[in-house]
């Protein structure tokens, strides 16, 4: 490995898009990168071989590029944002420095959570008030299952004042679950009906996987928790998909109204806060932890682009039932 293979490394790239005569444009979390053709086969190349032992003879070889000419197209790339130094990673930062730093992916990481298919095809028409009546069930249950991982939370949470604020967000939130009942009635379900029914895995998954973020690292959980709180701070982005599903399905306005009831509640709740709250009891965090509680974050991003998925899957076919039906001796 060459010292430049050592000090460089590429950025997350998180969409790239086709633009004019070959051009590309590089979507990071913090920036668009737009490259000629050329430029981007190049960085293509540069950024494979940073991960190789392979020497700059290798490279520049394959670049069809001067070999002296090699350090100033990889300052080029790191000029643009494409490529980082490692040497610039800071071995701790404080709580509220970490802070800046998931307040700087968090978009991009919302729009990586939401790019799911089943979002456009429901804003153009495409969909069904059968796949948003599944999408409203899925949501009771994840809402419900806070109370499977929110007091795990508390449990974990070592330091008193992290704890108390765990705890006042669940005493806020266990029972937000009844919102998203009351619009399944307006929609002609029955309670009793929705409680005895089953969530599809991909919602029990998330629940499960915020119960492990729970026992691996408060902060885990917690970032986890402002993702899922994210989109309430961005309510012209996100909100207009209740009204649309209204008005292109005959959802009736009753069963919109409570989503929109427990939007404003979080909102009153202050949420969205929460996690710069808890940073701000956290002096310090090495780079390992850093890691660890961005890869948690971002997992749970992957989540919940899975978890659309299984429910335009299942709730996509007319012969399954809904709301879905719990196994018994009886029927089966």
């Amino acid at each position: 490995m060459t010292s430049t293979q050592a000090r460089y490394r590429p950025k997350r790239v998180y969409e790239i898009l086709s633009a004019a005569e070959g051009s590309r444009q590089i979507r990071l979390s913090d920036r668009i990168v737009e490259l000629g053709e050329r430029e981007y086969r190049r960085y293509e190349k540069v950024a494979c071989w940073l991960s190789t032992t392979r020497g700059v003879a290798d490279l520049s070889r394959e670049l069809e590029m001067d070999e002296a000419k090699v350090p100033k197209l990889i300052d080029a790339l790191e000029q643009s944002g494409l490529l980082y130094r490692l040497d610039d990673a800071p071995k701790t930062m404080s709580g509220l420095e970490f802070h800046a730093r998931f307040s700087s992916v968090l978009n991009s990481w919302l729009l990586e959570a939401f790019n799911h298919p089943f979002w456009e095809r429901m804003m153009s028409g495409k969909g069904s008030a059968r796949l948003f009546t599944g999408w409203l069930i899925e949501l009771y249950h994840y809402t419900k299952n806070a109370n499977r991982h929110m007091p795990l939370s508390c449990a974990h949470a070592h330091e008193k004042p992290i704890k108390q604020l765990r705890a006042k967000h669940y005493a806020e939130e266990w029972n937000h679950f009844h919102y998203f009942m009351k619009s399944l009635k307006h929609l002609g379900f029955t309670e009793p009906q929705i409680a005895a029914s089953v969530p599809l895995p991909m919602t029990l998954a998330l629940s499960n996987f915020m119960r492990q973020a729970a026992r691996q690292d408060i902060l885990a959980y917690s970032i986890c928790s402002a993702v899922l709180e994210g989109t309430t701070t961005d309510r012209k982005t996100y909100n207009p998909y209740y009204d649309k599903s209204a008005e292109l399905y005959g959802i009736p306005k009753e069963a919109v109204s409570p989503i929109y009831q427990h939007l404003d509640l979080d909102v009153q709740y202050q949420h969205s806060d929460l996690f710069r709250e808890i940073l701000e009891h956290v002096p310090e965090m090495s780079a390992e932890r850093v890691t660890t509680v961005l890869n948690y974050g971002h997992q749970l991003v992957e989540h919940i682009w899975l978890w659309t998925e299984n429910i335009e899957k299942y709730y996509d076919v007319e012969s399954n039932p809904v709301p879905r039906l719990p196994f018994d001796i009886d029927r089966d």
